[in-house]
């Protein structure tokens, strides 16, 4: 009995890509390090940084027209360069929710019955497609998010194609260790019982993945590619500011469906303006299934209300660092200062709060004050801040006028500020929109505005009584409001097992001893999990077993042969 709509063409491009897929996999399991695709641009040819400039230019002021889908009217978005603060004049194609959705239902019908080997193939071409405009994406993704450029290629070109490839990985795995078709044989005295059975993977329904501003394409690529490869067409709702980005990767997919005898539809872009928002209304259909969504915590716990829906979540977390021991305080600092100042702490893995014992931090040197730890981080930021290469190099700019307020209102709130937030200027783009580090401190670890997540250039300088309290803080801080990334300091094996048991309870991913090039805000493909999907930072983790088997199901159905 074969279902499947199977296509010798596509089945070619699974024996192009299987051996790679495995590779994939074998790496995600041995959680050593490994990538699909360099993160050096060098890697990609002399001409394809010119290249890609180019076409971001070109495409500055004009429709989007690369999308393989109709169009009622053409949207102007809301993108607006962080840099020059001219907006990017981009025009996309817009239809109503009702045919986009008519449109996937009917697409469903036909990728679903795609053998999962060529649906696996297919979309791992288009992981390979897309490599070849990473520096498009890259200066796309710069002058929508205000991520330096270097960090704007790196996330949003090889390391997201990375974390796709990871999620098709995992996806062949539960895929391919099921059998499709099993004889099952029982005797019964003089009787023979005979049942072929058949195992066939069945996606849940319509994806609808909600894209957020500051990260457009590293956040919803390992979404996006494992509901594609479970068989469920994805309805692309990116966030009003940053479109353009995931544009390119949509329109690269809709290229290769329809290059390989499919509907273009399996994957749609569906743009909108702040000013009328589609979100809702796609989110609340009933033909919409799973949902994926990184974002605001309000907006979040609204998705997670909504009936009939299986939801893959990243929200707001408060993320802390514990000094309790070190070697080099020094070393310690401009770790941190980097991670703060990292795309102007506009991360999700941002450090925020950062609790140091009032008795003091001990070193071999003999212990240091809290006074001496606040000055050595603060020395640690302006000095990086104020360096005329490396501040625009590493903070960017930032995404919008809000992030730039919620750090005025933290100034406001906050009892004590060793270090006031101004802006910086940029060598080559005078107008940014900057921002330097606010560090304010605390003297009580539980006011209010050491619970919530300031998401923007910031850290928190916060006084424990110890650090064995600080850790019990970290604890009660994890359960109740999240986090996705915790750093703790320390040269005491007994405090990092305590630390390890404590905090693993709270589900909370955590680093220790972060020094030299290794950054807390950094997840990497293949190695690590980016959340954990355990505390209320969000309900997901970027790739395990759970992101990829809760889109799908296993049907069986049964053929008695004889008995």
């Amino acid at each position: 009995m074969n279902l499947y709509l199977n296509d010798p063409r596509r089945a070619a491009l699974w024996e192009k890509h299987q051996a790679r897929l495995q590779e994939a996999l074998q790496a995600w399991h041995q959680r050593t390090y490994w990538y699909a695709y360099p993160e050096d641009p060098k890697a990609y040819g002399e001409n394809a940084p010119s290249q890609g400039e180019a076409a971001f230019k070109a495409q500055l002021g004009r429709p989007f027209d690369r999308l393989r889908q109709p169009a009622e009217r053409w949207l102007t978005s809301d993108e607006v360069s962080p840099y020059t603060r001219e907006p990017l004049g981009i025009a996309y194609p817009q239809v109503s929710t009702a045919e986009a959705l008519f449109r996937a239902q009917e697409a469903l019908s036909q990728w679903r019955w795609v053998p999962y080997t060529e649906r696996l193939g297919v979309l791992m071409e288009s992981v390979e497609r897309f490599s070849q405009h990473f520096f498009e994406v890259g200066h796309a993704t710069m002058h929508t998010t205000g991520q330096a450029w270097m960090m704007a290629f790196q996330a949003s070109g090889p390391h997201a194609a990375d974390r796709a490839v990871e999620a098709l990985a995992v996806a062949y795995q539960e895929l391919s260790h099921i059998p499709p078709q099993a004889r099952w044989v029982r005797d019964f005295g003089k009787v023979q019982a005979v049942v072929e059975k058949y195992f066939i993977p069945q996606p849940e329904g319509l994806s609808l993945h909600i894209g957020v501003s500051t990260f457009p394409v590293w956040n919803v690529l390992p979404g996006l590619y494992a509901s594609l490869a479970v068989g469920s067409p994805v309805l692309m709702k990116p966030h009003p500011r940053a479109i353009y980005p995931i544009a390119i990767v949509v329109s690269l997919l809709q290229a290769v469906f329809e290059e390989y005898g499919l509907s273009p539809f399996i994957v749609q872009l569906l743009p909108d303006t702040s000013a009328e928002p589609i979100t809702k209304q796609l989110a609340e259909h009933p033909l919409i299934r799973i949902i994926d969504y990184t974002g605001s915590t309000e907006f979040g716990e609204y998705i997670e209300r909504l009936p009939g829906k299986i939801t893959f979540l990243e929200k707001a977390g408060v993320n802390g660092v514990l000094i309790e021991s070190v070697e080099d305080i020094e070393i310690v600092a401009k770790n941190l200062a980097f991670s703060a100042s990292l795309y102007s702490g506009q991360m999700c893995t941002a450090p925020q709060n950062v609790y140091i014992p009032q008795e003091g931090v001990k070193t071999p040197q003999g212990n240091l004050s809290y006074e001496e730890v606040v000055a050595a981080l603060t020395k640690a930021v302006e000095d990086l801040v104020s360096h005329p290469k490396a501040a625009p190099a590493i903070l960017g700019a930032l995404q919008h006028d809000t992030v730039a307020e919620r750090i005025a209102s933290l100034a406001s709130s906050a009892p004590t500020v060793r270090r006031s937030p101004h802006p910086y200027t940029h060598p080559q783009y005078a107008t940014a929109r900057t921002l330097t580090p606010i560090l304010a401190e605390s003297p009580i670890p539980d006011e209010a505005f050491t619970k919530v997540e300031h998401f923007g250039p910031r850290l928190l300088f916060i006084a424990v009584e110890s650090a064995r309290r600080g850790l019990e803080i970290l604890y009660q801080l994890a359960r109740e409001k999240g986090m996705l990334s915790c750093a703790i300091y320390t040269t005491d094996p007994e405090f990092k097992l305590q630390a390890t048991r404590l905090l693993s309870e709270a589900a909370v991913p955590l680093s220790f001893n972060f020094r030299g090039q290794v950054f807390i805000n950094q997840s990497v493909a293949f190695s690590d999990f980016h959340g954990t999907g355990g505390n209320p930072a969000g309900n997901a983790s970027f790739t395990d077993v759970s992101f990829i088997v809760k889109r799908f199901r296993w049907i069986g159905i049964r053929d008695c042969q004889q008995g």
